[in-house]
């Protein structure tokens, strides 16, 4: 798969750590995840909790493009891409109110 097509993924993943309401659930837990040698000052766990979130919604939308990649007679790169993609976005709609509202300013 073209590596072009992986960026409005990973970009809408971004999103999606950012203003999803799990990531406060990734950051009360940080005493599990994060380091002991690391600082636990509130801004670094909180990004490193956007990561996590971002990297676990990349990996769960991925799991419908590898089925239909392993199962497919022959599998069309535009369409595991799509699949990526709309995954990505079903799993970011409950980020969606934080995203209008820091948009709007309020």
């Amino acid at each position: 798969m073209d590596r072009n097509a992986l960026v409005p993924v990973m970009a809408v993943a971004i999103v999606n750590g950012i203003f999803s309401p799990w990531v406060l659930l990734v950051f009360l837990f940080y005493p599990v995840w994060y380091p002991g040698w690391a600082p636990p000052l509130s801004q670094i766990v909180y990004m490193a909790s956007a990561l996590i979130l971002s990297t676990m919604t990349i990996m769960l939308a991925g799991v419908p493009a590898a089925l239909y990649e392993r199962w497919s007679a022959y599998p069309r790169s535009i369409v595991v891409s799509s699949i990526w993609l709309a995954g990505t976005v079903l799993l970011t709609l409950p980020a969606l109110p934080n995203v209008m509202r820091a948009l709007s300013g309020g």
